[in-house]
C-alpha cells in the first residue's frame, strides 16, 4: 500500500470525521513538503477570521475567501473591492460598534462588468425618523448596481457569493444611521 498512487487508494465510504487525516503538500510553490493534516485543523485553519483595520480593502480568493472579514471602525469614507465573481466563491464581511453616527461611509464596489444581486435588511440607529422609514429591505436592480453604499454603519453582516462570472448574490442585514443604497457609483 506504500507505493500506491493517490488516485489509486480506496474511497472513503464513511462519513467523514475530524480526526481523519489528509494528505497534503506544504509549501508547493517554494521547497514541497509532503505532510498530513487532520481534516478538524484544515477546517480550523482555512476559517481563521482575517481583520481589516482603517483602510480600503482589495478582497481576494487566496486570503479572503470562505473567511469573515471583521472590519474594524473607520476615520472616513472606505472602499471594499469584491474580484471578479467566481461561482461559489464567497466572503463574510461583518463589523459591530464602528461609531455609526460619525459620518463614515463603507461602501463595498464590483469590479468592472460585474454587478450586485440581491438585497439587505436595514435597521435604523435612529430613534427618531422623520420618514417612519426604520426596518426595511433594500435590493439591487441586478443590472447595473456596482456599488453597495452602506453609511455611517454602527454594525453589519454582509455576505457576498458569487452567482455568475458578472454577479455577486449578496444578502445580509446593516445597522446603519440611514438605509443603504445599491447604485452605479458611491453615493
Amino acid at each position: 500500500m506504500a507505493d500506491l498512487k493517490i488516485t489509486e487508494l480506496a474511497d472513503h465510504t464513511t462519513a467523514t470525521a475530524r480526526e481523519d487525516l489528509l494528505f497534503l503538500i506544504d509549501d508547493p510553490d517554494g521547497v514541497p513538503n509532503n505532510v498530513k493534516v487532520t481534516i478538524g485543523d484544515a477546517v480550523n485553519a482555512l476559517a481563521v477570521p482575517v481583520t481589516n483595520g482603517d483602510a480600503a480593502l482589495s478582497l481576494t480568493a487566496v486570503l479572503h475567501g470562505g473567511r469573515i472579514v471583521m472590519q474594524g471602525n473607520i476615520s472616513g469614507d472606505r472602499i471594499i473591492t469584491l474580484p471578479t465573481p467566481v461561482p461559489g466563491l464567497t466572503f463574510r464581511v461583518c463589523a459591530n460598534q464602528l461609531g455609526g453616527l460619525d459620518g463614515h461611509d463603507l461602501q463595498f464596489f464590483c469590479t468592472a462588468g460585474s454587478f450586485f444581486k440581491g438585497g439587505l435588511h436595514w435597521a435604523s440607529t435612529v430613534t427618531t425618523n422623520t420618514n417612519s422609514v426604520v426596518n426595511t429591505g433594500v435590493y439591487s436592480t441586478e443590472s447595473e448596481d456596482d456599488f453597495l453604499n452602506v453609511h455611517t454603519p454602527g454594525h453589519f453582516d454582509i455576505t457576498f457569493v458569487g452567482a455568475t462570472t458578472t454577479r455577486w448574490f449578496v444578502t445580509g442585514m446593516a445597522v446603519a444611521a440611514a438605509i443603504p443604497t445599491f447604485h452605479t457609483a458611491a453615493d
